[in-house]
């Protein structure tokens, strides 16, 4: 009997993740949030990845991986976010400032 799974290969997985958390802002709004996949969004509400004022992914120092791997956060670093066409809807640069300074990890 086969026994594979492919689906994983074709299936997208994205996480709505609020940049200030909801809890302490209340804000649902498109510019408190950023698409991540659920790794990610794991690591940003950690605090083990930020994004700078240029919209580029930033890493802890306090993170280490233990892999050279493609798919690697350290892969990441400086890379730009996507961003939407129309700037309304751009994560709010004054929100990553307080994700920077509230929980990510210096």
């Amino acid at each position: 009997m086969d026994r594979q799974v492919s689906a994983l290969f074709t299936i997208t997985m994205v996480d709505a993740c609020h940049i200030v958390p909801f809890a302490k802002s209340f804000d649902n709004s498109l510019t408190n949030g950023i698409a991540l996949c659920p790794n990610l969004h794991r690591a940003f509400d950690r605090g083990l990845i930020s994004i700078n004022d240029s919209y580029e992914v930033i890493l802890s120092p306090s993170f280490k991986e233990n892999t050279q791997s493609e798919y690697s956060f350290s892969k990441m670093e400086g890379k730009t976010i996507v961003l939407p066409n129309d700037k309304d809807f751009w994560p709010s640069l004054a929100n990553f400032e307080w994700h920077r300074k509230n929980v990510f990890k210096k």
